[in-house]
């Protein structure tokens, strides 16, 4: 049975190769700023089934230096798999004009070049749903999701899916739209926990997999 591990970040790849060893094929690597971009396409290139993503995180927005706009633009041209994350807004950080601002540029980005993008969203549900319905054809996953039924019911205007750590919210999301992840290294620290995870949900892997298939791809 092949797993998937739809959220974490860059780490040795003595952690990918030993989840792989588990049975965890697929990981979606997302960075924070742009110092970190070039550092996923390595990785992609070394490891299968790295899938990378460029992002600008809410916690490291002062690090989005001038000009990153057309250089994460020029990245998704070189490669055309890449993906836009890790991106969104924190109320609980400072600059979130400045957070806006960024957000809705990557959101345009996504847009032009018809890539998926992940979302970290904390204490902005309005701010975030009021810039997304101008972005309802982008396929957007909330990872970690911390949201009740009525945010799902309105993210369901625009093309969601969502991605769990644990069980907690996992009664109000859809089946078809539903993804596990680790956000290791800082959530469960390595996607050998996956397996683990899927079980102790009780989740169909076959469903799982075809979430996943259906936000990577561009059906």
């Amino acid at each position: 049975m092949n797993y998937f591990d739809a959220h974490c970040h860059l780490m040795d790849d003595t952690i990918f190769l030993g989840a792989q060893e588990k049975g965890v094929q697929a990981f979606i690597v997302n960075t924070t700023k742009p110092d970190e971009w070039e550092q996923a396409v390595a990785l992609h290139r070394r490891i299968t089934g790295v899938y990378c993503c460029f992002g600008v995180h809410p916690w490291f927005i002062e690090e989005a230096n001038g000009g990153w706009q057309k250089r994460m633009e020029m990245m998704l041209q070189r490669h055309p798999r890449a993906m836009i994350g890790e991106i969104g807004l924190d109320k609980k950080k400072p600059f979130f004009d400045q957070q806006l601002k960024i957000f809705q540029e990557c959101m345009e980005i996504a847009a032009s070049y018809e890539r998926q993008v992940h979302i970290h969203c904390v204490d902005a549900w309005d701010e975030m749903l009021e810039i997304l319905a101008q972005y309802r054809d982008v396929k957007a996953l909330f990872h970690r999701f911390a949201g009740d039924e009525v945010i799902v019911q309105k993210l369901r205007l625009s093309n969601a899916y969502f991605s769990v750590i644990n069980g907690r919210y996992l009664d109000v999301i859809p089946d078809n739209r539903l993804l596990v992840e680790t956000d290791a290294p800082s959530g469960l620290r390595t996607p050998v926990a996956i397996p683990a995870l899927v079980q102790a949900l009780g989740l169909n892997m076959d469903t799982l997999n075809l979430n996943f298939q259906g936000f990577i791809n561009g059906d």
